[in-house]
């Protein structure tokens, strides 16, 4: 209970943070993502910008400040790596999207179509590409206690039922 009160804790101070700055952050991020993914001296212009992003920075940030069972060093290491890490993700997420949405500008309904993969593609790395991060830089450490414990409750309830459910 104690991980999860933490978690929570870090989770709202980082939503908070993250919503303070998703705007300039989105259009710096975009920005960097457009000229890479239209080349030198060409340029995109985004009109409606609504990206998950900083928020999977913050969810990130926040599950490896709640990682009690390893000190603030090591802690703030993974930060300073994932975060690194995760910002690369954002912005190849973003080429690829835009590649994508630029590919099909001139179909209309390959367009409607490709604007829905991109949203799905963009959400989706959000939400995974943070808890990925974490799950690699620290809580494998937590994986065989997680797992000791579910088997342990798995046998208590087949003892406490007698093996029905």
């Amino acid at each position: 209970m104690k991980s999860l009160l933490r978690f929570a804790f870090w989770a709202t101070v980082m939503f908070a943070l993250a919503w303070a700055i998703a705007g300039p952050w989105q259009h710096v991020i975009a920005a960097i993502a457009g000229r890479i993914a239209v080349g030198p001296g060409r340029e995109v212009e985004w009109e409606d910008l609504e990206l998950f992003f900083p928020y999977d920075l913050g969810v990130f940030v926040a599950l490896c400040f709640a990682s009690a069972w390893v000190g603030w060093k090591a802690r703030l290491r993974a930060t300073g790596l994932g975060l690194i890490a995760l910002v690369a993700v954002e912005i190849v997420t973003l080429v690829v999207a835009m590649r994508i949405l630029l590919a099909t500008a001139h179909q209309p309904q390959s367009a409607a179509d490709a604007a829905r993969l991109v949203d799905g593609v963009i959400r989706l790395t959000g939400l995974a590409a943070g808890a990925a991060a974490w799950l690699l830089l620290l809580g494998w450490q937590r994986l065989p206690t997680f797992a000791r414990a579910l088997e342990q409750r798995a046998q208590r309830t087949q003892r406490t039922h007698g093996g029905k459910r």
